[in-house]
């Protein structure tokens, strides 16, 4: 890691003729030698005439929360306690939340970099300072859905289309998955694109560090501003209940690869929102009350999307031209989600349908194994990527052995090793 004796959360300045915001972060380093980097948010659906639209009282907080959102890749950089803010003060109840987010929200990323994190994170704070007052902003009753091209987000159409509630999407940095996807479920999509500093990837390539953040965290006031700019009294996220599990525990902290989706930060971030910037967006998520399994349940009743849904995240560290060329539903078949995945649907369709979706058996892999162990829970801790509770995986399973369609192969016979024919299924259902 590169030290850093302090690190200032600098300007944000609002190009309303091209709907760009420009944010910048100073470092200083030994010897008084400071770098500074800009970061930019590119909103192309947003018309220039729109900016003047946001009250002042409503705009200026939303873009002081996204000044400190947007910066935490670059604290991640070079991370101090030696943190300034150049253009406004924290209360010391905004302060709080930002400790709070950046420790949790960061907390595999510490956890990778083997970093003490202890007394590190101190948003500065000026009691005298006083709290943004919380404007009325009445927007339309419709919803804005972030559009991640996976089953979740897929699903939570479906229902909004349901329930006839007005919704568009959102998508951050859209990829051809986010735009097929939009087009079979007949919505527009809003789309937002990032542009780094040009030196950050470079650093973090030289430094090696780890590129764990809280993105839905980021989403959410992206959203916000979309919502004020656009019209939008809701934003609607699709996370589950298994979001809430954490990993495993590192130096007193829960670390949690899925923090930023839980119900603790949707509603640390909702508070926020209410509190400082307006009562008149919240945000929330549809499918909360859901195991992992039961999305897959639910979802697998639209069988259109069976061939396009992208829910493997190594789908989105591809090129560009890869993803283009990449016309149908992506499975990488080796990571946890995969696997994961592959035994949630494999309790509800056929083999042949999975094998069809997947582009092969993961069940009859050997070398895929240690991962069956770890997502069952008899071996280590789950795995930091998205996959839901060990309950979860124990029962899909042990649907999918019901099914005699896999009998013999590999990770079957591991599942019959540590919960043979006796193990209470229905005591687990019960929990479900």
């Amino acid at each position: 890691m590169l030290r850093a004796s302090s690190f200032t959360f600098g300007t944000y300045k609002v190009n309303a003729a091209r709907s760009v915001i420009s944010f910048t972060y100073r470092v200083e380093f030994k010897y008084g030698i400071t770098k500074t980097f800009t970061d930019r948010l590119l909103f192309k659906d947003v018309a220039p005439e729109l900016w003047k639209g946001v009250p002042n009282e409503v705009l200026e907080p939303t873009l002081q929360a996204l000044l400190l959102m947007v910066g935490i890749n670059y604290w991640c950089v070079f991370p101090t306690s030696n943190i300034r803010i150049e253009g406004f003060a924290l209360t010391r109840e905004q302060a709080q939340f930002w400790d709070a987010l950046y420790l949790n929200g960061l907390g595999e990323f510490f956890y990778e970099m083997q970093m003490d994190f202890r007394n590190l994170i101190a948003f500065p704070y000026d009691d005298s300072a006083i709290a943004p007052t919380p404007a009325r902003f009445e927007r339309p009753l419709r919803a804005l859905l972030l559009n991640g091209a996976g089953k979740d987000s897929i699903l939570s159409a479906e229902m909004l289309k349901a329930s006839n509630t007005p919704f568009d999407f959102f998508a951050f940095a859209p990829t051809p998955a986010h735009v097929r996807i939009g087009k079979l479920v007949g919505a527009k999509t809003v789309t937002v694109t990032r542009r780094h500093d040009r030196y950050l990837d470079m650093i973090m390539n030289w430094s090696n560090v780890s590129g764990a953040y809280p993105s839905v965290s980021t989403f959410t006031f992206i959203a916000t501003l979309l919502a004020e700019l656009l019209g939008y009294n809701s934003i609607i996220f699709s996370n589950e209940r298994s979001a809430d599990f954490g990993n495993l525990t590192y130096l007193g902290l829960e670390v949690n690869h899925q923090w930023c989706k839980s119900s603790e930060a949707e509603k640390l971030v909702n508070d926020y929102i209410r509190s400082f910037i307006t009562p008149d967006i919240s945000t929330t998520s549809l499918l909360r009350g859901f195991s992992e399994l039961e999305i897959v349940r639910r979802f697998v009743q639209y069988p259109k999307y069976l061939r396009y849904v992208t829910s493997c995240n190594n789908y989105f560290w591809q090129s560009r031209h890869r993803q283009l060329l990449t016309r149908k539903s992506y499975w990488c078949k080796n990571c946890p989600k995969c696997v994961f995945l592959f035994a949630c649907f494999s309790a509800f369709l056929s083999k042949d349908e999975l094998i069809t979706m997947f582009g092969g058996d993961l069940y009859a892999r050997p070398h895929l194994l240690p991962l069956f162990k770890r997502i069952l829970g008899v071996e280590g801790f789950k795995p930091l990527d998205c996959v839901g509770e060990p309950e979860e995986m124990i029962l899909a399973m042990h649907y999918a052995e019901m099914r005699k369609e896999y009998e013999g192969e590999p990770a079957i016979k591991l599942f019959q090793e540590y919960f043979p024919a006796g193990y209470d299924f229905e005591e687990l259902e019960g929990r479900m």
